[in-house]
């Protein structure tokens, strides 16, 4: 269930909210209640909040809090649901509170919290979005993307398995937004070719122009949902980025083929019988990924799946991201412990399996 910022914290002042326990009595967030291990208070003096916009079972909360139990660490982490339209109160009383370290802008926050920080790393500058937020010792809130990079790394190891390189592979995204983007660029970096395709094909063209100009060459292609059935063809992956397959109206359809709403059986059957036309066009070695989490296998990683593609879920890029947040905000104190950045992701990796 959304949040929504309840009339007495839209009547306040930004600077009088000081805390998350504001937020809270207020309304202006709420703890989320599907994430594993997510607590259902905040005990912890200090910790990290990972905002998100509706509920859904992410594993932040579980990745974070094992590696804080397993490093000794006394600290928590909390998913909170908020709505992105009130990032500026949200963060204004996060900046105020002193027991705040940084954390997570999940679904619905990676845009909207942008143009409230006081500072953004290079990649968040380029992506323009940022999926954690860290607290400086000046009190300052910076934004950094590690999305992109870990949905490329766990890409590459599933190409490195088989003795594959990621440079000059042709990915086809399904979609074009916040996570896209960061997703993009980080396959740029890589060497990757690709092709944004997109409901709103000026959306996808935005991006490829936008990658291309930073690369300095051509290395982003753009088109709409009809020219999904010629792209995939010659796709060494495919990887969906839309809101086809999370929950809500979208959950239960497939991300290869175009979705009508209302999302009844009529609707859902059609874009089924279309995806798996769809599906005999993919290459037999195609890597079939979709970043969406939830309880079970996408439409889109289930029919796969079924027909034997090597195939991605949300679950490499959550870890992956999540080492390189967590390293960010604790590297000094894990260095200081003799820890390394293998010893976080064996820890988180393992918790996010639960």
């Amino acid at each position: 269930m959304k949040a929504k910022l309840s009339p007495s914290l839209l009547s306040r002042e930004e600077n009088a909210m000081k805390s998350i326990k504001d937020l809270l009595d207020v309304g202006g967030c709420t703890i989320a209640e599907m994430p594993a291990e997510n607590p259902r208070e905040i005990t912890a003096p200090r910790y990290t909040v990972a905002l998100i916009e509706h509920d859904y079972p992410a594993r932040t909360a579980v990745m974070w809090n094992a590696a804080y139990r397993a490093f000794d660490f006394p600290l928590q982490n909390v998913m909170l649901v908020g709505s992105a339209s009130d990032a500026r109160h949200t963060l204004a009383a996060l900046k105020a509170d002193q027991g705040y370290l940084g954390g997570g802008a999940g679904v619905g926050f990676k845009d909207e919290v942008v143009e409230h920080l006081d500072e953004l790393d290079e990649t968040a500058k380029r992506v323009g979005a940022v999926n954690f937020i860290l607290k400086t010792h000046a009190g300052n809130l910076r934004g950094y993307n590690t999305d992109g990079l870990g949905f490329a790394e766990g890409l590459e190891s599933v190409f490195l398995r088989d003795d594959e390189m990621i440079a000059g592979k042709k990915v086809v995204f399904l979609g074009a937004g916040a996570t896209g983007n960061a997703i993009a660029f980080a396959l740029a970096n890589k060497g990757v070719r690709m092709t944004i395709l997109n409901r709103t094909e000026a959306k996808a063209k935005q991006l490829a122009e936008r990658v291309n100009s930073a690369y300095g060459r051509k290395l982003a292609a753009f088109g709409g949902e009809d020219d999904v059935a010629r792209e995939i063809q010659t796709a060494h992956a495919i990887v969906n980025v839309s809101t086809k397959g999370a929950a809500g109206e979208f959950e239960q359809y497939s991300a290869l083929a175009p979705a009508r709403l209302p999302a009844n059986a009529d609707n859902i059957a059609a874009n089924h019988k279309a995806a798996s036309k769809l599906f005999s066009l993919v290459p037999v070695r195609a890597v079939v990924c979709d970043i969406v989490l939830g309880t079970k296998p996408t439409p889109f990683i289930e029919e796969a799946t079924q027909r034997g593609y090597r195939t991605m879920d949300g679950i490499p890029m959550v870890v992956n991201q999540g080492v390189e947040a967590f390293w960010i905000l604790h590297s000094e104190d894990l260095k200081r412990k003799g820890l390394t950045k293998r010893d976080v992701r064996e820890v988180m990796a393992g918790a996010a399996k639960k």
